[in-house]
């Protein structure tokens, strides 16, 4: 650091680049590295740290949520989930290569955790440095004794690295298959050459490393883009002139933006205002930046070769995007939006199958964005803590006393620190609930970065005082640590948790402030700095013991059993047979959750292909014969695209990716090309032929099985887009929309939209595979129920099996089976302690006991399970699915008995499901709704509020409380329902054949959740003789709205006799009768509805033509390979 007088000899110190421009060298003179050796120990020392206890903590084996699908991207070198990570699938194929031992999941968690750990040691390297330029750059500190000052920037490089390591954003992405730990790396990286940029602005090759590296950066994670403003502060601060160029291409791109946008060119801005305000924010704030340096400056443009060179440099990086279609031209196993194709690059690169984004708009709504700043600043504070916050802000106290080089750096940090929190939290505009905040956590990784740099400055600064000044600041140092132990003090006073460790760690907090109280106490006048550096040096202990039990992976084998035991069921009966047999050969998987879908992925192209020294759990463990396919996405035709490529190779034509991409969608149509096309056509040739050879590989050692399924076509596709909205605009004229579905007549045509839509869709291509694929064995793990399915599901360990036909009922040896399944997997995660007599209240105490107390007293489960939440949602879905599979039988039972059989297996599965994670969604609206149809108001309150104490900031849990406890405090109501039920009973007994007394009591029935009743009550009136049309269709539609059948068809029966001419009574009962597997009496009824329908277009022209939508009628699909189905629709009746 240059020096404004003469330094003593007994502190020489390495000459640095100056810290302003007046105080230059000569331009000769060689500048020395910015990075000195106790800079290097910094980073090698926290490196080291940090890679050790995440090796220690690794996970030993595929992890849940995304892991399964980006190990096999890793293996196979191929295309993970949106956008691509091409640079990460690289950086960790290269893993799987050189790390000889273990499994592809640990290897790929090295390769996460050696980044993580780099991402430290930059960060330790950084500080140190950093905390030497501060403290020379301000004239009351830089004479201190240069052994101080390496001691400080030493322990405060250590510190913020490790800080930054074991904080939970960071320590949960380090253990597992994760991308996030690169995209941290790379940052640093980026942070790094900027810094070296800034200590000599002169050597622009640093700059335009960070540029090339910044580009990577968002190849391997786009949130990352948000950061260049933050960085171009860094530069405007520096170099005002190369500032100020930059933010005239920055406003360049605003400008024709918009003209794009008043063209129609650009859609991005249609109906999202609040993008539009921040897009309109960053460019005005460009322009004006841009005015005020150009009259600062007086020059305009001169900075302009360096900015070309700079954007050039950062298009490169990104180039590494380029790496997705050539990978996927090797048909890899993970070829996520196939972008071999231009449609798929571009859908994988746009991550076009994410909702939008959708900002928070701070004008219209700022208490929301409040609500998100307190949000982060929460989890900031409970990922490092409020006294390390306070620390952090230290800097910025002695920022007016800093030259102009520091200054340029703590600005270029806080500038990267608001875009990468503040408006990262704007574009993001994550909701308040638990999941929400999970799922939107670890874009916020990048941001501690900055938090945990200023935490090491800041330690820096205060012993850099207190050694130099200690007198002057002895009062405000015992002030802040006071303070400190006083907060430490507090937390202990109201933790809440009755774990060891997490008792034992506020404890050492506690302590930690009192030591430094102490230390200040009892030094008076002279003030013992390596006391404090020893201080300083043990608090990250402090925050390795606070997040070891949420982070930790050492010995979690949910993930693996969660793929494993999906073909392989574990346990056995009390004969020593296996509770359930392998999954059959040859089976066509869907899989719908992430775990559900990429778990065995991973099992089948990762597992089935390791040497049995490299699978220990199963060395024999080989399923490359089954085929996967995610129901979810069926209605994505990149998608279909996908698999049909995998399982139907022969029917996947597949254009030049180089040839198509620069051919205009004009041309495209009209068959035509172009130069340029012509010219990159060797391109198309040498990688499509280099892919095939890779592919015939990979078919040649079994990566795919050798034969063919059948797979929708685009065909097929559109029609069961089609058929859905045919269905769906019968349904809405007739108001019988389900709950969430979305579909609106606009401009006299239907749109569909939402989640519902789309699984509906997705159901009828699931239903097109599995008729297509008869002589395959089918089996699903369900994320969204598909009705079509359950008539014929069963389960089938921790997953279902879809039975070629439907099944007549839950036989009592399927249900005995599957409850000892499920009692002894639960050894292996809460304990085999829940039983038919288990209240509801016994598991609400349990889970406020062991998961919000901590309290394992009496707990005989695995405490890991505890403490993997991801574990706890997995697996209370599994459970959850297969409840609901019970609670739909319970509905459409044949016999009283049978229901009650259901809904008791229903009650004992969805007690299981919410005691795995008692703040599941699904497993506590699902199991309230079967309490509600069962009265049990108590229970289903108690699980609300037991669920509304794990997830607080829940608007809709916390309606659903309020909902219930309504419902209770109408007691009055309830009252006068069973007064009119009473009423309406002894009404109906003594007239039981007036239909409209019947109906009234039905009615009441439903009303007080007893469905049995209702359907006593509703056959008797169904069997009356006199019942008039009018009161058989309501019968029927209440049979209809119950699921029951068999029941529909005896009432549809009934009308077709009442009214003979009507096509649509036909019609329905065809559809029935097909739903019931009875096609012969389908066909019959079909034909009487066409040629009713015929004679009555014969009267009325714009009648509805049954005979056209028969063929398309999902409803029929049964029927459709039969050939008397072809016949019945051909005919017509002779005239």
């Amino acid at each position: 650091m240059d020096k404004t007088h003469s330094p003593k000899p007994k502190k020489a110190k390495e000459a640095d680049a100056p810290s302003s421009p007046s105080s230059s060298p000569p331009a000769k003179a060689k500048i020395p590295p910015l990075f000195r050796p106790i800079d290097w120990w910094a980073f090698g020392l926290t490196s080291f740290l940090v890679m050790l206890g995440y090796w220690l903590s690794l996970a030993p084996d595929v992890t849940l949520e995304d892991s399964g699908e980006l190990a096999v991207g890793s293996m196979y070198a191929g295309v993970p989930h949106p956008p691509g990570y091409p640079v990460w699938t690289i950086y960790t194929w290269l893993f799987t290569k050189l790390v000889p031992f273990s499994n592809i999941a640990w290897r790929v968690a090295l390769a996460s955790a050696f980044a993580g750990a780099m991402s430290c040691g930059l960060i330790a390297l950084m500080v140190s440095r950093g905390s030497s330029m501060m403290v020379e750059s301000i004239a009351e500190l830089k004479d201190m004794d240069r052994r101080w000052e390496n001691a400080i920037c030493l322990v405060s490089g250590y510190v913020s690295g490790m800080l930054f390591g074991f904080n939970g954003f960071m320590w949960s992405q380090s253990v597992i298959v994760e991308v996030y730990t690169l995209s941290v790396w790379s940052l640093t990286a980026v942070m790094v050459f900027l810094m070296r940029w800034m200590y000599a602005p002169d050597q622009m090759r640093w700059l335009y490393i960070a540029f090339f590296l910044f580009g990577i950066c968002f190849t391997n994670h786009q949130t990352l883009l948000v950061a260049a403003m933050g960085v171009q502060v860094a530069i405007v601060f520096r170099m005002p002139k190369l500032g100020r160029d930059m933010l005239l291409g920055n406003s360049a791109v605003y400008l024709v933006g918009l003209i794009m946008k008043a063209n129609g060119h650009l859609s991005s801005f249609d109906n999202n205002a609040p993008l539009f305000m921040i897009y309109n924010m960053v460019g005005l704030a460009s322009m004006a930046g841009c005015a005020w340096l150009t009259m600062k400056t007086g020059g305009f443009l001169t900075e302009w070769r360096p900015v070309l060179i700079l954007a050039g440099m950062w298009v490169l990086g990104a180039a590494f995007y380029l790496y997705m279609p050539l990978a996927g031209m090797t048909n890899p196993p993970m070829n996520w939006g196939y972008p071999r194709t231009v449609e798929g690059f571009i859908h994988a690169l746009t991550r076009g199958q994410y909702e939008r984004a959708n900002p928070t708009n701070i004008f219209q709504d700022p208490l929301r964005f409040i609500g998100q700043l307190r949000m982060y600043t929460v989890g900031a504070i409970e990922e490092f803590n409020f006294v390390y916050l306070l620390i952090g802000l230290v800097p910025y106290f002695f920022y007016r006393r800093m030259q102009a080089r520091e200054k340029s750096w703590i600005a270029g940090l806080t500038g990267i620190f608001l875009c990468l929190a503040v408006l990262l939290l704007m574009l993001l505009n994550p909701a308040p609930d638990r999941q929400s905040k999970e799922l939107n956590r670890v874009f916020f990784t990048a941001s501690h970065v900055i938090v945990a740099m200023g935490i090491g400055y800041g330690m820096a600064l205060i012993g850099a005082v207190l050694q130099t000044h200690y007198e002057l600041y002895r009062r405000w140092a015992l002030f802040g640590f006071s303070a400190a132990a006083g907060l430490a003090l507090y937390g202990f006073a109201s933790l809440e948790s009755l774990q060891p460790l997490a008792r034992y760690t506020s404890m050492f907090g506690l302590g930690l402030a009192i030591a430094a109280v102490a230390l200040v106490l009892f030094m008076r006048e002279r003030f013992y700095l390596p006391a404090l550096l020893a201080l300083f040096f043990v608090t990250p202990t402090y925050s390795i013991m606070t997040h070891w039990a949420d982070n930790e992976q050492r010995g979690h084998l949910f993930g693996y059993w969660f793929g494993h035991d999906m073909f392989t069921p574990p346990f056995k009966d009390t004969a020593g047979n296996p509770l359930y047999p392998e999954m059959a050969k040859d089976t066509v998987l869907f899989g719908g959750t992430d775990p559900g879908r990429f778990n065995p992925t991973y099992m089948i192209f990762c597992e089935s292909f390791m040497p049995p020294e490299k699978k220990p759990l199963d060395p024999k463990f080989d399923r490359r014969d089954v085929y996967l396919i995610t129901q979810n996405a069926l209605a994505d035709n990149t998608y279909l695209s996908y698999i049909r490529a995998h399982y139907n190779r022969s029917t996947q034509i597949d254009p030049p990716f180089f040839q198509e991409l620069f051919r205009s969608e004009k041309e495209r149509n009209l068959g035509q090309t172009n130069l340029l096309s012509r010219l990159v056509s060797p391109l198309d040739r040498i990688f499509t032929s280099l892919g095939a050879k890779i592919e015939a590989d990979r078919r040649a050692r079994g990566v795919y099985p050798p034969r063919e399924i059948k797979t929708p076509t685009p065909e097929d596709s559109s029609k069961a887009f089609n058929d859905y909205i045919r269905d769906a605009s019968e349904r809405l004229q007739r108001n019988q929309l389900k709950p969430g579905e979305d579909v609106k007549v606009i401009e006299n045509r239907i749109q569909v939209s939402g989640q519902v839509a789309v699984m509906s869709i997705n159901g009828l291509l699931t239903k097109m595979i599995f008729d297509a694929n008869p002589g395959h064995e089918f089996y699903v793990e369900e994320s969204f129920p598909l009705d079509w399915m359950y008539p014929h599901l069963s389960p089938f360990g921790i997953i279902m099996k879809i039975n070629r036909q439907p099944l007549g009922e839950i036989t009592d040896e399927m249900v005995k089976r599957d409850h000892d399944f499920w009692r002894q997997y639960s050894t292996r995660l809460t304990g085999d302690w829940i039983t038919y007599d288990t209240s509801v209240k016994d598991i609400c105490d349990f889970a406020e006991r062991v998961y919000r107390r901590g309290d394992y007293t009496g707990f005989t489960g695995d405490p890991k399970f505890i403490r993997d939440d991801n574990a706890q949602k997995a697996f209370s879905k599994l459970r959850s699915a297969i409840a609901g599979v019970y609670r739909w039988r319970v509905t459409n039972a044949k016999t009283p008995a049978e229901q009650q059989r259901m809904m008791k297996e229903a009650d004992f599965a969805f007690r299981q499901a919410l005691a795995y994670c008692p703040y599941s969604p699904e497993a506590v609206y699902r199991y309230i709704d079967l309490l509600a149809s069962m009265n049990r108001l108590d229970d289903a309150l108690l699980i609300a509020e037991t669920c509304y104490k794990f997830d607080q900031d829940n608007a809709a849990i916390q309606n659903l409380v309020m909902q219930i406890r309504g419902m209770k405090q109408s007691g009055g109501g309830t009252a006068q329902i069973q007064q009119q039920l009473e009423m309406a009973e002894m009404q109906f007994r003594a007239n039981s054949s007036n239909a409209a007394l019947g109906l009234t009591l039905v009615s009441t029935y439903l009303q007080l959740g007893k469905t049995n009743e209702a359907v006593q009550a509703l056959d008797r009136l169904a069997s009356n003789s006199t019942n008039d049309v009018q009161s058989m269709l309501q019968i029927a539609h209440l049979y209809s709205q119950m699921g029951m059948g068999q029941r529909l068809e005896k009432s549809l029966a009934r009308i077709v006799v009442l009214m003979p001419e009507n096509p649509e009574a036909w019609y329905d009962l065809s559809a029935v009768q097909t739903a019931l597997g009875k096609p012969k009496e389908a066909l019959t009824a079909l034909g009487q509805a066409l040629n009713a329908s015929d004679v009555r277009l014969a009267k009325k022209a714009d009648s509805r033509d049954l005979r056209r939508e028969a063929p398309s009628d999902a409803r029929f699909a049964a029927l459709r390979p039969l050939p008397e189905f072809d016949q019945v629709v051909a005919s017509k009746p002779e005239r």
